[in-house]
This record gives structure tokens, sequence and C-alpha cells, in this order.
């Protein structure tokens, strides 16, 4: 039986290793400035998410420069997408003037405002500075910059080779935004301290979005789905009475906003235990 989705391709082995020692680099640097990360890096995280896909999109289309294009590729494009948004994350930290790799491993608070560093509160989590806070701002607007500069490119592409379509994908995010609701209104009379987060939404609408475009893509443009289990969903949907009237991928959004939404309920105590390792995991999910 398969497992993995198709069309899973390793870069060449000078790709790889760059990515793993971009990577192992800067999750050393990160370790070591210690940053607070905040329901505003979630949120900061979601342009850089749909950036990725873009770009893989653009990739499959044979769009990417041949020298960039292995970087696109699936995995690879997620660790791409993550030294990318790390590079800008760390950048960000060390120009704020708060924040500074010092000479025995620690973080040197010495910057020209005199701000002290992250340091561990009484819980054994990390304090939110200034400059964690303007980090947040800075990984939200280069990383919406490169979405929407993908998706102009995108659209530029469509038009110059008179391709049509342009009407799904507001469809999809209109879709999905009618989804998010009905998952924040259930999750609002079954668990409503867990919309307190920033998180919530943005995971509930992330898989939303996911579910209905891969819908749209089935049921509408006749794409087929690569992913297993997914594919294994839709096939049983197709299955059912309901399909000629509701399609195969309404069922696939069903499943991607139960599981979204369960997994927001876990976390929800481990953010406000450990809000840095609960926000990583939020935007993980």
């Amino acid at each position: 039986m398969q497992v993995l989705p198709s069309g899973l391709v390793l870069p060449p082995l000078p790709y790889a290793a760059v990515l793993l020692v971009a990577t192992a680099a800067l999750v050393a640097a990160l370790s070591r400035l210690g940053p607070a990360v905040t329901g505003r890096h979630v949120l900061a995280f979601v342009p850089w998410m749909a950036a990725g896909g873009a770009l893989h999109a653009l990739h499959q289309y044979g769009a990417v420069p041949h020298a960039l294009d292995p970087l696109a590729t699936a995995p690879a494009v997620y660790v791409s997408t993550f030294v990318a948004a790390a590079a800008v994350w760390v950048g960000a930290l060390l120009l704020s003037g708060d924040a500074g790799l010092s000479s025995d491993g620690g973080v040197d608070g010495s910057g020209p405002d005199e701000e002290a560093a992250p340091t561990p509160a009484d819980e054994g989590t990390t304090v939110p500075t200034p400059a964690d806070e303007r980090s947040a701002l800075a990984l939200g607007v280069v990383g919406g910059a490169l979405l929407l500069a993908l998706v102009a490119g995108a659209v530029a592409i469509a038009v110059g080779a008179g391709a049509g379509g342009f009407l799904w994908p507001p469809v999809g995010v209109l879709g999905a935004a009618a989804a998010t609701g009905a998952a924040y209104v259930a999750l609002r009379s079954w668990q409503p301290a867990v919309l307190a987060h920033h998180g919530t939404v943005v995971a509930l609408f992330a898989h939303a979005l996911d579910g209905v475009s891969t819908a749209i893509g089935v049921d509408v443009l006749g794409t087929d789905e690569r992913t297993p289990i997914p594919r294994m969903i839709m096939e049983f949907a197709g299955a059912l009475p309901t399909a000629p009237y509701l399609g195969r991928g309404w069922l696939f959004v069903l499943a991607k906003l139960v599981v979204a939404g369960g997994i927001v309920v876990l976390l929800a105590d481990y953010v406000e235990d450990d809000p840095t390792e609960g926000n990583l995991l939020f935007a993980f999910v």
C-alpha cells in the first residue's frame, strides 16, 4: 500500500547539503537567541506557508528558474520555506538592537536601547520583548510581500498562457472562510476557551482552505489527489449515495476540520503552560 504522496523528489546532493547546513545554523542561532514565540508569530508564519505552496505550484507548472527549481520540489520546499523564514526571523532579532549572540553562547542584550534580552519566566517560559514583537512584524511583512510576488507571477504566467480558471481561487477562499466559521461556532459551543488563542482560527482556516481547494480540484477541475489518505477518504465519499450531489471532496473538508479542531483543543493547555513551544506547535499545525 502506498504511504507517501506521489511526486516526492529528493533534491540533488549539493542542494540537500545546503538546506541541511542552513537549517542547522538557523536552528542553532534561534536557540542561542532564545526568542519568545507569541500568537503574533503564529499569524506571521501564515503567509510563509502560503508562499511555500505557491512556490511548489509554480514548480509544477515549470515556472521556477532552473537553478532554484530543486528547492521548490516536495519535500525540499518545506525546508526551503523554513530556511527563508528563519533567516528573516534571526535577522530581525539581530537588527532590532535588543538581542545579539554573545561570545559565550548566550544572549547579549547590549543593544542601543539597553533593553533586556528574553529571560525565562517563573513558569520556565520566555518573556516576549519588544524585539520579539518587531520580529513577528518583520516575519509577517516579508512573508506577505513574498506571497504577493509569487501570486502576481502566477497570475502573469496564467494570463500570458491564456489559462482560465481565475474564478476558483476566490471561491476556494470564500468556501474556506464559510467552513472556518462553521467550525468556529462548533468550537465555541464545545470548548470556548480555545478561541482566545490567535492560532485557533488560523489553524482552522488553513486546514479548511487546504480541504476546500482540494475538493474544488478533484470535483470541479478533475485533478488527482497525490496523497494516499486524502485519496482514500475521497474514494469512500465517492461510493456514498451523496456523491452525485455533493461530490467526493466534502468528506475530506469535514475530516480536515475535525482533525484541526481536535488538535487545537489538545494544544490549548500546552500553550498556557509553555507559550513558546505551544505556539510553535500551533504554527506547525
